[in-house]
Order: C-alpha cells, then structure tokens, then sequence
C-alpha cells in the first residue's frame, strides 16, 4: 500500500526503553547510566524476532474489529519539531569519490527472479543487477560510483571496495590476497581476512553483515550493503552511521531526552504486554532489517506504542534523526490522458478509480518495497472528503503476526494536489510518527485496466527515507500481455527493474474493512 509504516532506526532506542523503566524514581543527574549496556550490546544484525511468551499477551483484533492506528494530518496540524528541525550539513560535500569494483563472471545468473507474468527464460546476470545498483547509487549517496568487471578484463585498477560474486575460486583468491578492502559473496565467499589463521568473521561484524543484507536477496538491501561496506571501510555515510549505535555520548542524551520528556510514555509502554512485546521484537530486528521493524509493527501497535513513538521520536526527536523526501530518481506525471491534456481533476478521478463500482479504488499487483509492498490483499481507497478540497487514502491490507494470523490494517492520509497535475502530497501520522510523501501518476490504461505510482518519501523522526511504486489494477491481476511492454517501460521511468517486484497474494475479501474513514 505504499509507504505504510515507520521503521525504528535502531535496537538502541529500543533497549533504552527497557532500561529507562527499571528505574523510574532515579534522579536525573543520574540518568547517564542508564545508557551503557545499551552500548555494549548491540543487536545481532540479522536475527529473526521471536515473539515473547503468550502469558500475559493482549490478543490481536482480526478482521473488520481490526482498528485503524493510523491518522491523517490536517491541514491545520502545527509543526513538530521533528519537522522544524534544520537539515545537517552535508557531510560528504568536498569529499573525494569512492570507487567501488564488483568482479563477476560474465553472463552469471543472480539469485533475483522476474514475476511470473513476465515472460523471461533466464533470471537478470549478476552484471545487469550490478549495472543498475550503480543507478541507484548515484541517486541515493553523492560521492560513491560502482564499476562491473566481469572475470577475464582487468583487474589491476584502482577502487576503494573490492566486491566479487560467485567468482572463480582462483580469481577470489588473488583478490582476497591483493586487495585491502575486499569481500567475497555467494559461491567461493571470502574476505581479505578469511585465512586459516583467522578466524571466519564474528556476528555483528563489518563482513557477516554485508552477506546478511546480500542473503535478503532485494535491491534495497543490496543498496544498504555496499553503502555499509564503504561506511565501515572508508567514509562515513549519514544513512548508515545514523543506524548504528551512536556512541556513549549518545546514550547519555537518549537516556536524559526519555526521562525528561516521556517518562511517562516510556513506562506506560513496558508495564503493558502488547506495547512491549513491540519493543522487544523490534529490539531483535538486525540492521536496516525493514521487513522484521514494520512485521512487529503491525502484529503489535496498540495505543501505548503509538504514544511512546509520538513522545520519544516525533516530538522531542530524542534520537536525533533528519531525513529528507528523495529528490531523485525524477520521475515525471503523465501529462496527457484519452488525448487531453490531464487536469488535477482527472488526476484525483484516476485515483479514484474503480470506487463505486468496486468497495475499492484499486488492488495492488506488484510493489518495489520488500517491507511496505507484499502484503496480502492489498486494496487502495481513494475518495474526495466531505469538505470542498479535502481528498482522502485508506490503504486497507492484511499482515500475517508472528503467530500466523492474517489482521486487518488501515492507514489514513491526507492528500494535497502538487503543482503539476498528477501529482500529490500524502501526510500521514502512523504508530506515532509523521510521514511525508510525494506521489505521480507515473502511467495509467485510458481504460483504467491498470496504473503505476510512484513514491518518494520520508519519516524524519525515524531518520528513514524511502522510495517505491505499486502496480495497480481494478482486482489484483496482471493486464492482458499485450500490456506488459508498456508497463516494463512505465516501472524504468521510475528506474524500476521488473526483477525487483514483489508479486501480492490477492483473493477475494468480502470482510475488508473499506468503508472510508470521512
């Protein structure tokens, strides 16, 4: 359903959460303490969460007596300071280039698959995914360029990172003894360090992390995996660093912003079964882990979760996070429709789409985003408010918990025309935290048979910022094949590879909670 949730930038806040409570009667000037186990014991980087001991847990509402935790911002909501926060310098202006290096044998196939409704006999090479990773590194971090060498050109060049994939046994190992700064992935993996007389990389180092986000197998982490590698080896880069721990110092400012502020919120929150159970799987949640953050999300927001976010992240911003909407790929609106030039009008009538005739707008197909994009039974309700201007979206879609069960979740968001028509502004306030999105109208069937939009957005408070685009059609299916020439080419405009989309399992929901929220 698009961006339909706020990750948690880290496991750190999540344990001074916990650390916080245990002593709620300490005296502030006291307060630093809290902090240090925190620091010395980070998250494992990619383990999946367990769900704490049924005793004492609140059950889950499923279907329509699922509630919407969600809300829109109106236009008279006044600014956060989250929001009011002046952006941070950019660090990496005046820095020298990072070079990156990715050896690969020619033609290899890549562990990353097309939908099935594109007909393709071979899976996308390890040069083709490589190839476009750079794309998305020039547009996501300034400075940091990829180069693609497949096995047989030379390797004698200069990079900063050394990356090969399922490389010759003997090519890797001339780059594990030549190169200062290499990582071997997939088969024949190796490290400049992997010898026999050292041992295999430890949990929660720099080497088990990157295979950790390349074994996910999506682009995002893919993408995360590399700025990692050049976060840890050579620069630092703000969307990484931001995520890891942030030092002792930064302890002692979480732990006095939480007691002075939301001491309140933060033992409302682990004095109740369900807003800890949050807490506690997110804490189990490895690095960049969005598919993990936004599972124990769902499976457990509750009011309490939603008041310790709002208090702790969006109001007083305790961890100190920015993050901006991204200003790249640009990715233009239609500009005409059935031969007309398009209106705002048209525009929100395209968005509208099948409602009226359906309980929905649109049902979701395909997505881009591993954490916000595969969920079961995707529907998209678009409508105009009851007040002149006003223009509304509820996402209504399932999330499987950690107990196996299917719920309902609702979102609400206000929509604002852009300047140009079709396109908007989303805002919405979701488990606590505010998020701001720009949305286009990147193609639609004049018939309505199917549409793609695209995204761009951000949760300032959280420090994420985010892009993606969903496939939409009037019931889930993909169009006729003839299509499908058409709507490859509209997912490239928004610099989308069709191997990067997650295919949403659609059927027949009679107890979807659709009714509008206005």
């Amino acid at each position: 359903p698009g961006h339909t949730g706020t990750d948690y930038p880290d496991g750190h806040l999540r344990a001074m959460a916990h650390r916080t409570a245990l002593n709620p009667g300490r005296d502030r000037a006291h307060s630093p303490g809290l902090g240090r186990s925190a620091l010395h014991n980070p998250p494992s980087p990619h383990r999946r969460p367990r769900p704490p001991p049924r005793q004492g847990r609140r059950p889950l509402p499923l279907g329509p007596l699922a509630r919407p935790k969600a809300r829109a911002l109106s236009s008279s909501s006044p600014s956060t300071p989250a929001a009011q926060q002046e952006p941070p310098p950019n660090q990496n202006q005046n820095q020298a280039k990072v070079r990156i290096a990715v050896v690969v044998p020619e033609q290899a196939p890549s562990h990353f698959r097309y939908p099935g409704a594109v007909s393709r006999p071979d899976p996308p090479t390890w040069t083709e995914v490589f190839q476009h990773l750079g794309s998305l590194l020039e547009w996501s971090e300034e400075g940091v360029e990829l180069a693609v060498v497949e096995e047989g050109l030379d390797l004698d060049q200069e990079a900063d990172v050394w990356l090969s994939v399922d490389a010759d046994p003997a090519v890797a190992a001339a780059l594990s003894s030549e190169k200062q700064n290499f990582l071997g992935l997939g088969r024949n993996a190796t490290t400049t360090t992997n010898n026999k007389d050292v041992p295999p990389p430890s949990v929660g180092s720099t080497e088990e992390t990157a295979r950790q986000l390349f074994a996910r197998k999506n682009a995002d982490d893919l993408l995360y995996m590399v700025l990692v590698l050049v976060n840890d080896w050579v620069r630092d880069v703000p969307r990484v660093s931001m995520a890891k721990s942030k030092g002792f110092l930064g302890s002692l400012r979480l732990a006095y912003c939480m007691l002075g502020n939301c001491s309140k919120e933060v033992l409302d929150c682990v004095r109740d079964p369900t807003c800890k159970a949050a807490l506690d799987c997110l804490q189990e949640c490895g690095l960049n882990d969005q598919v993990c953050s936004y599972q124990c999300i769902v499976s457990y927001e509750s009011p309490l979760f939603e008041s310790f976010s709002q208090c702790v992240l969006q109001r007083h911003n305790c961890m100190r996070n920015f993050a901006r909407v991204p200003d790249l790929p640009v990715v233009e609106p239609i500009s005409q429709f059935r031969g007309e030039a398009l209106t705002h009008e048209q525009a929100e009538d395209i968005l509208v789409g099948w409602l009226g005739e359906e309980r929905h707008s649109w049902k979701v197909v395909t997505g881009q985003n591993a954490a916000y994009d595969i969920f079961p039974n995707q529907h998209q309700v678009f409508y105009r408010g009851k007040r002149k201007g006003r223009f509304w979206y509820d996402p209504v879609f399932q999330a499987r918990t950690f107990d196996g069960d299917l719920v309902w979740r609702k979102r609400h968001y206000r929509v604002r025309r852009g300047k140009v028509p079709g396109t908007f502004y989303f805002s919405v306030l979701d488990n606590g935290v505010v998020s701001d999105e720009y949305w286009r109208i990147a193609d639609v069937a004049e018939d309505l048979s199917w549409a793609l939009l695209y995204y761009a957005g951000a949760a300032s408070a959280a420090g994420q910022s985010y892009t993606g685009a969903v496939f939409v059609s009037r019931d889930g299916k993909w169009p006729e094949a003839r299509e499908l020439g058409r709507v490859e080419a509209a997912h490239a405009k928004c610099g989308i590879k069709m191997w990067e989309l997650f295919e949403v399992e659609n059927y027949d929901c009679p107890d979807a909670p659709l009714d509008p929220l206005e």
